[in-house]
């Protein structure tokens, strides 16, 4: 009796432990596919950080910005003296004397090996301004590619915020109907007892089927989007193209303070990249004038140069000996044919500065037109949300009263379909009042130089 109970006893074991392996085998084969569809939760400081780390855009502005602090120094070594080497090395052939009717006379002896070693700096004493122009010109243009790039960040910045919150309408959208589709269900199982009772008609079946359908349609659809945002932020963020974003729903919960709108146009004057740029590029376009006019100016340089030559030229026979010689000399320049385009030159670079004195006052007037439509959106968001709040809290009521007057036969289908809709909508535009108050608010901070 006791190996009968042993046996069974075992193999009751052996089957325990068997199932046990398969449950295991399964679940590990079955784990990589379910981390791949698991969503990859994004924060609004991770998109942030691996935006400006990744995004092409930003890459090529901060190659611009490096190649315009080389251009800086380029400019800077200009003051420095310029030296010059030069070598040579030939082979002189035998020369040949002819008479005045060219007929030949005889050779002269002549060394068959000639060498010429130069060494010469000339250092610039006065350019007219060009090269203190110069430099300022670069150093200018260098401050207009780091407000480019701070500009294209805070550009990159709006636009992936602006993806993100599109994830937010599209998660909230997807949870809104797979709600409606369970209660379509529902609602639709008990049509389908009333229709058994004979209470109402079938085509109010037939019409629950064909919205539960377009619920499902809607789901899938919303789906497919979630996917598509993914990748166009994935791109971005150098992350795998497949991955699923999840956004920190926390944020629709995050409260933002705002300032008075002359805040934001005070700070926008301060701070905001585009007018900076205006600035700069007037005092680029002054450099141009003070440049112009240098190419009316002399120009001053010393230079000093040592030469080694052989044979020792200016000497008839050629003696095939070393010449070395040094000296120092001023020389002094003037570019007489400049003056004929004096007047026209100096009026276009003096239109260029008209120009952009001009562009400065056009973009304040963009300021305070941008802050003020921005500022007052955000004020929009802020009251569409209040009201869509009170909105939802309606909608829900009135659903439910349809719904009960439905069942009760006090209602048709039609009614209770409207009350569905309106819920359904209700939601949806609540949700996207929360995110485009964020959005909003992002915009304010971007027109005010503060993103």
């Amino acid at each position: 009796m006791y190996r009968i109970y042993a046996g069974v006893y075992t193999d009751y074991k052996r089957k325990v432990v068997k199932r046990s392996l398969i449950i295991i085998i399964a679940f590990f084969s079955v784990l990589p596919l379910l981390i791949a569809q698991s969503p990859y939760r994004l924060t609004v400081e991770e998109l942030f950080e691996r935006g400006m780390q990744n995004s092409i855009a930003i890459q090529q502005s901060v190659i611009k910005a490096h190649i315009s602090e080389d251009k800086l120094g380029l400019a800077k070594k200009k003051q420095l003296p310029d030296i010059y080497v030069s070598g040579l090395l030939g082979y002189v052939g035998t020369p040949t004397i002819l008479d005045k009717d060219l007929s030949f006379l005889k050779h002269s002896e002549a060394p068959d090996w000639k060498q010429n070693y130069q060494i010469s700096a000339t250092q610039p004493i006065y350019q007219g301004g060009r090269i203190s122009n110069g430099i300022e010109k670069a150093r200018l243009e260098k401050e207009v590619a780091e407000l480019g790039l701070q500009k294209d960040k805070a550009e990159l910045k709006l636009w992936l915020i602006g993806k993100y919150l599109d994830l937010f309408n599209l998660y909230k959208s997807r949870d809104v109907y797979a709600q409606n589709i369970e209660e379509a269900k529902v609602r639709l199982k008990d049509i389908e007892k009333m229709k058994e009772q004979g209470m109402i008609t079938t085509n109010d079946v037939l019409r629950s089927k064909l919205l539960l359908t377009n619920y499902e349609l809607s789901y899938k659809e919303t789906e497919n989007d979630i996917s598509l945002v993914s990748q166009q932020l994935n791109i971005v963020l150098g992350l795998d193209e497949s991955l699923v974003l999840e956004p920190d729903m926390d944020l629709l919960a995050s409260r933002t303070n705002t300032l008075p709108e002359s805040d934001y146009i005070y700070q926008a004057y301060l701070q905001y990249p585009d007018l900076k740029m205006a600035e700069r590029n007037i005092d680029i376009a002054r450099s141009n004038l003070k440049l112009t006019k240098a190419d009316y100016l002399p120009t001053l340089s010393l230079q000093a140069s040592n030469t080694l030559a052989r044979p020792i030229p200016n000497i008839s026979p050629a003696q095939d000996l070393f010449l070395n010689a040094w000296g120092v000399s001023l020389n002094l320049s003037y570019h007489i044919s400049a003056l004929f385009d004096k007047k026209r030159n100096t009026n276009v670079a003096r239109q260029q500065v008209s120009l952009q004195e001009l562009a400065q006052l056009q973009q304040k007037q963009n300021i305070r037109t941008n802050v003020k439509s921005a500022y007052v959106k955000h004020q929009e968001a802020l009251d569409r949300i209040n009201a869509l709040n009170e909105s939802l809290v309606q909608a829900k009521e009135n659903y439910r009263i349809v719904k009960n007057k439905y069942f009760n036969q006090l209602a048709i289908l039609t009614d209770l379909l409207d009350a569905n809709s309106v819920l359904l909508t209700a939601e949806l535009q609540l949700t996207s009042a929360k995110t485009k108050a964020i959005y909003t608010y992002y915009q304010l901070q971007k027109v005010s130089g503060n993103l």
